[in-house]
Order: C-alpha cells, then sequence, then structure tokens
C-alpha cells in the first residue's frame, strides 16, 4: 500500500478517487518528472466532501485540499460554455457525473486519462495511443470552447520535444484566435512561463506563428527570430525570455512585459538585456568613462545579483565570453579611497575606479 492509499484509509473520501491529469500521462510514459498530483472524486457532495474534513478553495467549482496531504481533490464535473473566453462556463458537479464525462471535458488525448485506487487506467479517449504515437490531440470539439487550449497546446509542445499536434487539432487552434484577446495576462503568462522551462521553448513561439496566434499577446516581437535563437543557444528557463530583450528595442520589450505583466524580477531582467546587452559586449573597446557610464547605468556596481544575471543572460544569448567584464566589477567593487572627506570620497573613488579601467580593462 502506498502513502496515497494510506492518507485514503485515515481520510474517509465520501465517493470513488481517481488520479487525473499530468501525473497519469507522465506516469504512462514512464517520465522521471516531478508532476503535481490531481485528484478527482465521483459521486461525492460539496458538504459530503467538507464533513469529511476537506478546506473547499474553488472559486467556480468545487476544489477541495486533502487535510492530511494537501493535495487537491476537485469534484467530477462537466461543463456548457455560455460565453467568450476562458471563465464563460456553467459547471454541473452533481454526484451522479462519471469519470469519463469528467474527462471528455480535458483539453488533449493525454490528459484525459485516469487511475483509479485499483490501479486500472481509464482512458476513453485514446491517450496511452496518442502516447505512443507521440501526437497531442484534442479530445473532442468542445476544445475550441476555451481559448486558452492554444497556448497550452503550444506550451506541450515545448514540454513534450518528440511530440507533434496532430492536424485536425492544429486546425481547430487556428479557428480560436478571435477569442485569444479574452483571456487574463496572468494565465497566458502562467502558459508561457511553463513553456519556457521546457526542453524546447522555440516550439512554443512555432506553434502560434504555424497557427496565426501571435497576436494580440505577443504583437510587436519577431518571434520567429526569438525562436531561432532560442533553438540556436539552447536557451531555457529566464535565458529563453531574456533572448527577446536581445532582439528587440528596450520600447518594445516594456510593452511585451506590461502587457503580459511579467513579474518584476525577470520584467527589469528582460529589459536590462534589451538597454545594455549590446554594449557590455563591446565594453572592451569603449573609452574609460563610456565603460563606467555603462557599468553604472546597468548597476553592476550595485549590492544583489541582478548585474549577474544580466552578464549570464546576455552571454548565453549573444555567446560571446564576459569572464573580463565580471572579473573588472569584482575588481571595482573591491577599490577604497582612504584619507579622504565624505564629501570628497564619492569623487575620489570615481577618479580611481577610471584610472582601473583604463589600465587594466580598456584597450
Amino acid at each position: 500500500m502506498d502513502g496515497d492509499e494510506q492518507l485514503d484509509r485515515q481520510v474517509k473520501i465520501p465517493g470513488t478517487v481517481y488520479l487525473v491529469g499530468g501525473a497519469v500521462r507522465e506516469k504512462l510514459r514512464n517520465a522521471e518528472v516531478d508532476t503535481d498530483k490531481d485528484w478527482v472524486v465521483v459521486g461525492a457532495t460539496v458538504e459530503g466532501m467538507q464533513a469529511a474534513g476537506f478546506n473547499q478553495v474553488g472559486a467556480h467549482f468545487p476544489v477541495f485540499l486533502h487535510p492530511i496531504s494537501n493535495e487537491e481533490y476537485a469534484l467530477a464535473r462537466t461543463e456548457r460554455k455560455l460565453g467568450q473566453g476562458h471563465k464563460g462556463f456553467a459547471t454541473d458537479c452533481n454526484p451522479k457525473v462519471t469519470i469519463e464525462e469528467d474527462l471528455q471535458r480535458r483539453d488533449l488525448t493525454i490528459n484525459a486519462m485516469a487511475i483509479g485506487t485499483d490501479d486500472t487506467v481509464i482512458d476513453p479517449w485514446g491517450g496511452q495511443a496518442d502516447i505512443d504515437a507521440k501526437m497531442l490531440r484534442h479530445v473532442s470539439d468542445a476544445f475550441v470552447e476555451d481559448p486558452l487550449r492554444v497556448f497550452r497546446v503550444a506550451r506541450f509542445t515545448a514540454l513534450l520535444p518528440d511530440f507533434e499536434i496532430a492536424k485536425s487539432t492544429l486546425e481547430l487552434m487556428a479557428q480560436m484566435r478571435g477569442e485569444l484577446s479574452t483571456l487574463p495576462a496572468e494565465r497566458v503568462w502562467v502558459e508561457f512561463a511553463k513553456a519556457m522551462r521546457g526542453l524546447t521553448p522555440n516550439r512554443f513561439f512555432e506553434t502560434l506563428n504555424e497557427v496565426g496566434a501571435v497576436d494580440p499577446w505577443f504583437s510587436d516581437l519577431a518571434t520567429l527570430s526569438v525562436a531561432g535563437l532560442i533553438r540556436e543557444r539552447w536557451l531555457r528557463h529566464a535565458n529563453a525570455v531574456a533572448a527577446i530583450g536581445w532582439l528587440h528595442d528596450e520600447d518594445s520589450v516594456t510593452k511585451f512585459c506590461r502587457r503580459l505583466k511579467v513579474p518584476g524580477k525577470l520584467f527589469r531582467l528582460v529589459r536590462s538585456v534589451a538597454r545594455h546587452g549590446q554594449a557590455l559586449c563591446e565594453l572592451k573597446e569603449k573609452s574609460p568613462t563610456d565603460v563606467m557610464r555603462v557599468l553604472q547605468l546597468s548597476h553592476a556596481l550595485r549590492p544583489g545579483d541582478a548585474f549577474t544575471r544580466l552578464v549570464d543572460a546576455v552571454e548565453a544569448c549573444s555567446s560571446t565570453d564576459l569572464t573580463a567584464v565580471r572579473d573588472l566589477v569584482q575588481q571595482l567593487k573591491q577599490l577604497r579611497v582612504e584619507s579622504v572627506s565624505p564629501e570628497q570620497y564619492g569623487r575620489e573613488l570615481q577618479l580611481r575606479r577610471l584610472n582601473f579601467i583604463e589600465s587594466k580593462f580598456t584597450r
């Protein structure tokens, strides 16, 4: 008996429990990926889950946290589209909803499988066959009802490099472009950020181009050029996002980051790459005064790791060795001035730094 079964015995769940979603997909792929476990409960009610000690957290449909493991348990449900966008749905989570009906509302066949407590795989839509065929295929024509799925499928191409999108699914994705503008920026950002952590982030951009879904969220970006740089340099995580800064001017980068509500730390990194990346690569060719100006504008001499992350990103995007720049900054930070008044200290330190740059760094 594994740990999950032990927890379920300690907490009496008022229904039949199934493991669903990504954890099932990765288990059937024999992939060693640390994926959160999601559970569906069939035959239960909100009142029954609460009575068993579960804490309801879902605002639009009943999702509960297990009182011991803190994992998410959702009541089996069906959905019916009422309006535009990602949230325009009416849900039905009555106890008669079956696991097969719950799985039918999901996006891709490889995500529409469940495993029961007896380890039986419930696979009504051919997910295992599509895993074997390495195919991303929609479950039903209801796929088009949620425009966020365009970005979800694009994300899966980044996470699963050897999978291809079925032609029929690509055709549906192309039909969904008109509702992309109705999505909340936070949800688009989540899919984008997850894609950038994949093995092939470039495929996210390539997929959006293939189905004509670049606008409105990635407007004004040379997305295929970004994809090419990511692929060429094997960029991932923050460096994959930094590729946008390397290939675009500060204005375009700022518009993109604000549109997608990119978190502040990453926003500042990408904007700094756009502002200072090229200058850092050409630093040895500049005069001591210009070197000092670039370092000051890029906050190289301030405490913290922002400049280190900037140099890491620029090196990754440009394939330029900036070891000399790193060393220079470390040496400049160690310089001190003695026997001067506080009023003179800043000016004298600046002069000493300029002299050091002239004698040790510039040509």
